[in-house]
């Protein structure tokens, strides 16, 4: 039994609206079962169970509302002795959730309900009722509520114990636990980052996970869909047969299954959100267009307007969308104004809505603003570490990151959502004081700084700004974001909404939006449903810089239901069980927001295929003065052996230009990939050279991974474990996202002298990759 639960405060909130999660909670405890999550994890609809490996201490949270900040506010509930939870089991249920129900109130400074007998004691300490019914009044629980900076604490937090008779015992018992809320906190915040691990299977979760599942899911049985969308399928149907079948071919042709066609005749967006979760390849664009085009068509049919709003990242992916649409047959709703589809950016949308010029903006596309603002947060940040050498002197990680370039330009990464999310979606422009100084985590970054770092950091966006703003007077992405969203909460667009805005809603690769973008959404909608009824299709696995995203609930888009996709994947197995480890290293994903890879063995290339090789480590041999050149003398070795497309994927920025140099001079038909969503002519013979941000959507008969080396990708951070390790999580998804591009090969190919890192060496100890000695044939 373990000793302690830890709940969030949003969760407690989440769990007072669903009684039968807290009733099938209480039946988990009563069982004992507990124990298995020292070892396992629970997971079913967006709430998550892990539990410390001494068995002492269970985490419960809604991952739809996690801060993400990386310190939660922890309701840290007493299980076990005399006075645990455990100590009347007759009354478990009524008292865990008057636990519940204190724990909410509180964190969020509201009072008891008078009912309940609140009493305030002289060590801090306070009672309350136990819980309702006869029994359970005779009862009551004790709780010591603590403030970010209490004992060290980052977040605020309370301690509750119970049930007890007497006020004299309960005080005594409340002080020897006061001393544990800190320690209880860290372990709470450390089981949402660990490594994650098997799903527990104990035969008590079973009520826990029915009680989880929508109604509707039994009903339409949406789950596990397997959308036949690309190069191959069990039908036989191939892209190229596919490219231009209309909307009713989709439907008539026997390519989408029975469970696929109940996904569309549900109308599921009338009921809830929804988050169409699957990798590449498993047809999530798909389905969202054909969403948009049933509801259309209906609309039309039915001579009901409909306004739709499809939302993608950037201008490249707007026009391939659009083109998509004529084909499936929509090309007159993109002109309708009765039933209207409107494909846009974000930042297109914004700045109309604003009614902002194009001279106002860094640029219409959103994708080249933000590669704009990092670059500008590198000189701004370079300047600041070489303007103050004293205040870098007193940080070991600003001394790194001012030496050494990869991890410079990985920190440039983080500072830029630093700058977006912490400072200027929390309204500090002008509060350097509230940032620096603040003892509560503003963010996971803020929260694994000293002051004198985030100092740095604010000095940072100081200079930035003062580039953007003051001296180029213009507004970058966030600006657009915050600006529209101040717009969108005004009493206005309340009034104007149910005219302006839109019935339906859908974002394609939602991952690429960051906090403040997200926000926008829920504001969107025309309120003729209660909920916001969006669409988003993600692979979370693709989010490569997932440092600090809040759960959707806390953005406005509550309630939402996933709809996961399996991969209709064409790599060979050893490639897919390379990206099935590589991802299983992360800690942010439970193991059903992994891609289902046994569910895809049949649409597998096989590995026999006579461009099949098995991924491979290579280290430059002597023999070659650069290692440009020996990346050069692979990629043309390979294309000796008839393999028509080659991706050169750089993790480092140190050996970019090498490579640029290097490939350029080679003669090889070399094309250099850097946007998201570009399209690249599928039967050409090329070699790509990219970064892993720019790669996603696409696909390769080879990939080689250039910088995966020990001190590189991951860069080496001393005195930070908690900056570190948020780091080698970000080179995971870089080398998941990288390696799932492959479908015959994948290389990783290193400089002299280096050795891979613990990613690639976890793998080679697993035999999933091998190191090679000489060139491969």
């Amino acid at each position: 039994m373990a000793k302690y639960l830890a709940v969030t405060q949003q969760t407690c909130s989440w769990l007072l609206a669903h009684p039968a999660v807290v009733s099938a909670l209480s039946s988990c405890m009563e069982a004992g079962d507990f124990a298995a999550l020292a070892k396992g994890e629970f997971s079913a609809g967006p709430l998550r169970l892990a539990g410390s490996a001494d068995g002492g201490l269970v985490a419960a949270w809604n991952r739809e509302y996690l801060s993400g900040t990386g310190f939660e506010v922890w309701a840290l509930i007493r299980l076990d002795g005399t006075f645990g939870l455990d100590a009347v089991p007759t009354i478990r249920q009524q008292v865990l959730e008057r636990q519940i129900y204190v724990a909410n109130q509180r964190l969020q400074g509201m009072i008891i309900d008078g009912e309940f007998i609140h009493r305030t004691w002289p060590n801090g300490s306070q009672t309350c009722l136990s819980g309702r019914g006869t029994e359970a009044r005779q009862f009551s629980v004790c709780y010591f509520e603590a403030t970010a900076g209490f004992a060290g604490l980052s977040a605020r937090s309370i301690i509750l114990i119970g049930p007890g008779h007497n006020f004299n015992d309960l005080q005594s018992a409340i002080s020897h636990e006061i001393a544990q809320i800190a320690v209880l906190a860290k372990e709470a915040d450390s089981l949402i980052e660990t490594k994650r691990r098997p799903l527990s299977d104990a035969p008590s979760f079973d009520s826990l996970r029915q009680s989880l599942v929508p109604a509707e899911q039994v009903d339409f049985q949406f789950h596990n869909i397997n959308l036949q969308a690309d190069y191959h399928s069990s039908n036989g149907v191939s892209a190229y047969e596919t490219a231009h079948w209309s909307y009713d071919q989709w439907l008539e042709n026997g390519v989408l299954n029975e469970a696929q066609r109940r996904v569309l005749e549900s109308d599921v967006l009338l009921r809830h959100p929804v988050r169409v979760i699957g990798p590449a390849g498993s047809g999530k664009t798909l389905l969202m267009q054909l969403l948009a085009m049933r509801h259309l068509r209906r609309g039309m049919s039915t001579k009901t307007p409909v306004k739709i709003l499809y939302v993608v990242h950037n201008s490249p992916m707007a026009v391939a969308i659009s083109d998509r649409f004529r084909v499936l047959g929509g090309e007159e709703f993109l002109t309708n104004p009765e039933y209207n589809l409107r494909i846009t950016t974000l930042s297109d949308f914004g700045r109309q809505v604003i009614g902002l010029s194009d001279s106002m903006v860094i640029d219409r596309d959103a994708q080249e603003t933000k590669e704009f603002q990092l670059g500008q947060v590198r000189i701004a940040l370079r300047d600041t570490l070489d303007s103050d050498p004293q205040l870098v002197s007193q940080s070991p990680l600003m001394q790194q990151v001012q030496t050494d370039e990869d991890l410079f330009n990985v920190f440039s990464h983080l500072v830029v959502s630093e700058i977006s999310n912490a400072i200027k979606g929390r309204g500090l422009i002008d509060n350097e004081k509230g940032y620096v100084n603040s003892e509560a985590a503003i963010s996971r970054l803020h929260g694994v700084m000293s002051p004198g770092e985030r100092k740095i950091v604010f000095a940072c966006f100081r200079r930035y700004h003062e580039a953007i703003f003051e001296r180029f007077e213009l507004l970058d992405s966030d600006d657009i974001a915050l600006t529209l969203a101040g717009r969108l909460r005004t009493p206005l667009w309340r009034l104007k909404r149910k005219v302006e805005g839109f019935d339906f809603l859908f974002v394609d690769e939602a991952q690429l939006f960051n906090e403040n973008e997200r926000r926008i959404f829920s504001y969107l909608s025309n309120g003729k449903v209660p909920h916001v009824p969006i669409a988003l299709a993600l692979d979370e696995a693709q989010d490569l810089f997932a440092f600090s995203n809040a759960g959707l609930a806390t953005l406005g888009i509550t309630d939402i239901e996933d709809k996961s996709l399996p991969s209709n994947h064409r790599s060979t197995k050893e490639i897919v069980e390379l990206a099935f480890h590589i991802i299983q290293q992360t800690t942010d994903l439970f193991s059903h927001d992994f891609p289902d890879f046994n569910s895809i063995e049949k649409v597998m290339v096989p590995s026999t295929h006579a461009l099949a090789v098995a991924p491979y480590v290579e280290v430059c041999n002597e023999e070659q003065p650069k290692f440009g050149r020996f990346v050069m003398k692979h990629v043309q070795k390979i294309r000796a052996n008839n393999i028509r497309q080659i991706a050169v994927v750089c993790h480092a920025e140190t050996y970019w230009e090498e490579l640029v140099e290097a490939l350029s001079s080679s003669g090889m038909p070399l094309h250099v990939l850097q946007q998201r969503g570009e399209k690249l002519s599928p039967d050409q013979p090329m070699v790509i050279l990219s970064k892993p941000a720019y790669v996603g959507g696409q696909e390769f008969d080879a990939v080689l991974s250039i910088g995966l080396e020990q001190g590189v990708a991951p860069p080496r951070i001393v005195d930070n474990i908690a900056l570190a390790a948020a780091v080698e999580q970000q080179v995971l998804r870089e080398m998941y996202l990288v390696v799932s591009r492959a479908r015959y090969r994948f290389g990783a190919l290193l400089n002299r002298g280096a050795v891979p890192n613990s990613i690639l060496q976890g793998a080679m100890t697993d035999r999933l990759i091998k190191k090679l000695g000489t060139l491969v044939s």
